[in-house]
């Protein structure tokens, strides 16, 4: 069973959900915390959703925790939302040592934290860390064309206008539609098969009437040539995902969508658009394309704790 100080795993009531949203607002969390999202997930993976809270009746601070199990029947108790959602972990008033988690001796524990700007819930303990970047919308919108995005991408977002693209973005599921057919062929060469057009619009259909999700469009000589599908909340929306077809030509479709995003985004009153994720050794390309948007690079915390039983039983 995983363990934590006294920390409960808890199937959070209506009051409790309430109290995490609370928690999510006041100590700038993210939509991956939310228990709808996370209930969402859960179906999608067939995992068991818990919350590890540090008091059930009186909650300050909180992890989403997803049991899934191998076909071995061995237990992994993973820290954030499974599949394509790339961070969550602790949210809340409390300090946390990850490095603490404890798990059976047949199972294995996967934690990936939230790349929080000041991160003031992480003990410095953490000896490995993944990265994104973010634009920080507190700026006018020229200060951040001008002094935020490099030149290099200022000028394809140029590029773009000057050969004709337009971007239209939806808060309905019509966008989700036009864009699906783009990101399934993405996601087919991946071998992504268990994200279906029906797992995102769920998720879609949860969050866009709140103004929450969104889709925009990139669009050459009326065919939609590229898309993004951003979601998040008041503190952070994320650029989750994102997929053009194959074999176009570099115009700066890309940038345009991320800018028009950047400015839907600061119109709903968020406080950071976060690109989502850089690895600049796997994926060097998008690394310079994101770190071209923004150089505001914030690191996440991860862990990994694989116990004796488990390491054995998972090489058979």
């Amino acid at each position: 069973m995983l363990k934590y100080k006294d920390y409960s795993l808890i199937k959070p009531n209506e009051k409790q959900s309430q109290k995490i949203s609370q928690i999510i607002d006041d100590f700038n969390g993210s939509i991956f915390h939310e228990v709808e999202l996370n209930k969402i997930v859960q179906y999608n993976f067939n995992s068991d959703l818990y919350f590890l809270v540090d008091n059930p009746e009186n909650i300050k601070c909180l992890a989403p925790v997803h049991i899934s199990k191998n076909k071995l029947g061995l237990k992994r108790y993973i820290l954030s939302p499974m599949g394509d959602i790339p961070y969550a972990g602790f949210v809340g008033d409390l300090r946390i040592d990850i490095k603490q988690l404890k798990a059976g001796l047949l199972e294995s524990i996967k934690y990936t934290g939230f790349p929080y700007i000041q991160d003031i819930i992480h003990d410095n303990n953490v000896s490995e860390f993944g990265e994104t970047n973010m634009v920080d919308l507190s700026f006018e919108e020229d200060e951040i064309f001008n002094s935020i995005i490099h030149s290099k991408r200022r000028n394809m977002i140029r590029k773009a206008s000057k050969v004709g693209v337009t971007i239209k973005t939806y808060f309905n599921q019509d966008g989700l539609k036009e864009f699906w057919p783009i990101l399934e062929g993405l996601h087919k060469k991946l071998g992504y098969t268990s994200l279906t057009f029906d797992y995102y619009n769920k998720l879609f259909q949860n969050y866009v009437e709140k103004k929450q999700a969104f889709v925009s469009i990139a669009i050459k000589d009326n065919t939609p040539i590229s898309g993004i599908l951003v979601l998040g909340n008041k503190n952070y929306m994320h650029y989750y995902k994102g997929a053009s077809l194959f074999g176009m030509k570099n115009e700066g479709h890309g940038e345009l969508l991320q800018w028009e995003a950047i400015k839907t985004c600061k119109s709903l009153g968020v406080k950071y658009y976060d690109l989502c994720n850089l690895d600049k050794e796997k994926l060097p390309a998008i690394y310079r394309f994101k770190t071209g948007i923004s150089q505001n690079i914030i690191k996440y915390p991860k862990h990994t704790l694989n116990n004796l039983g488990y390491k054995i039983l998972n090489k058979i």
